[in-house]
């Protein structure tokens, strides 16, 4: 029997190694980067089931709403999305959510969807999407196989890489901003097309190996489990070698017997013009249209209509925390475009004056033709717009817009007026 003096010592002792084990906790939590623990808390402590999954790149997160698809279809969904994490990536970061659903007892994905674009990841990518994730298996796996040995300690320890950041913290590093929104980033600006679309599947030049190795890999591992896996290529008008890669992707994976749609050589309704923030990546517009698109495929693969049964509620209520997000939004926009392609939304009505002059923009056209399909009130007029202000005083616009919730027509929720140079 331990006497009481080596029994305080062994205490003390333990009590040593948690404070300095709680130390390097707290330490790694306040010092690494957000933007993991942001992209994923929602999915870490997520209670309801998701039908779905979505895995890609920034075209992936900028691309599919989880929100908008229980609305419109009631598909259960998540965006496991990541800025500059491919086909790679996004196979171990389904490995490890199917990790992670299988510890907390809940029901895998009935199926997947993997936006085929990209090619190699970087490290600050990849640091960028697995911070937050603990260590595991599958993690050292990954490490392994996408990561300079040089850089794998810091990989998997993040502390390694954050440790010196003490004199870069700011207040934002003392507290976390997690999505509530399922993983999907909505864009709010409108960018023109860059010179080349290859729209012609038959235009290609060869897969590269690695990307059609991640995909067999993962058609294995959905084959195993009963996952329906489900390949698709979102439109964009930049890197058209990429554009070529992802037809002999699909050319490939159709050979393979998984299904693969490449949006690129399909209309489904996007402008090119309207509905890209930058010649890479969908706007919130043209983020809805794909996922309208997403939402058809996926109720004729065969998910289920979840709306009318108890968890509508649980979507409700985030479905409503999203569309005052999306007001939030319009204040911080600057730009005419970016704000007239913000208010063609679902939940939104607008009365929009506007000068004739201005009209013969294309993009400004275009946007306002399309508010007026929508049900939005245009007003066309040959002069400026007067507003009149306080003291008596009056400005002078090229456009104006009084906005309301479709739910609240009598209560205007943003006016704004914008000079176009």
């Amino acid at each position: 029997m331990m006497s009481k003096s080596k029994i305080k010592r062994l205490l003390s002792v333990l009590c040593v190694l948690a404070m300095i084990g709680g130390g390097v906790w707290f330490s790694n939590k306040l010092m690494m980067n957000k933007a993991s623990g942001e992209q994923y808390d929602q999915f870490f402590k997520a209670e309801q089931d998701f039908d779905v999954l979505f895995l890609g790149s920034s075209h992936m997160i900028n691309g599919v709403s989880p929100l908008d698809l229980f609305r419109e279809y009631g598909i259960t969904s998540y965006n496991l999305s990541m800025h500059g994490n491919y086909v790679a990536s996004s196979y171990y970061l389904f490995k490890e959510s199917l990790e992670i659903l299988n510890k907390k007892g809940r029901p895998f994905p009935k199926a997947v969807v993997l936006d085929i674009y990209g090619g190699k990841e970087i490290v600050f990518d990849l640091h960028n999407a697995w911070d937050s994730f603990p260590l595991s298996r599958t993690k050292a796996e990954m490490v392994a196989n996408l990561v300079p040995k040089e850089d794998q300690a810091a990989m998997l320890v993040p502390f390694f890489l954050y440790h010196n950041r003490w004199n870069e913290l700011k207040y934002d590093d003392f507290r976390m901003y997690p999505s509530r929104r399922y993983g999907v980033q909505p864009r709010y600006e409108v960018c023109y097309p860059a010179d080349e679309i290859v729209t012609d599947s038959e235009d290609m030049v060869e897969a590269d190996e690695e990307k059609l190795f991640y995909i067999n890999q993962m058609n294995q591992l959905c084959k195993s489990l009963g996952i329906k896996l489900i390949l698709i290529h979102i439109p964009y008008s930049y890197h058209p070698e990429q554009q070529r890669e992802a037809n002999a992707v699909c050319r490939y994976a159709q050979e393979q017997g998984i299904f693969c749609v490449n949006y690129m050589n399909q209309n489904i309704g996007l402008d090119f013009d309207i509905d890209f923030y930058d010649q890479g990546h969908l706007n919130a517009s043209g983020m809805r249209i794909l996922t309208r698109e997403m939402g058809r495929l996926l109720i004729e693969a065969g998910m289920e209509d979840h709306r009318g049964q108890p968890e509508e509620q649980v979507w409700e209520e985030e479905n409503q925390a999203f569309i005052q997000y999306r007001i939030q939004q319009l204040w911080g926009i600057g730009d005419v475009k970016g704000y007239l392609m913000g208010i063609c939304d679902p939940d939104l009505i607008a009365q929009v004056q506007i000068r004739q002059a201005v009209m013969e923009d294309k993009q400004i056209g275009k946007l306002v033709e399309r508010l007026r399909r929508s049900g939005c009130e245009i007003c066309v007029t040959e002069t400026y717009i007067e507003i009149p202000e306080e003291g008596g005083a009056s400005q002078k616009y090229d456009i104006y817009c009084c906005v309301y919730r479709k739910d609240d027509p009598d209560m205007p929720i943003h006016t704004v007026g914008f000079s176009v140079n």
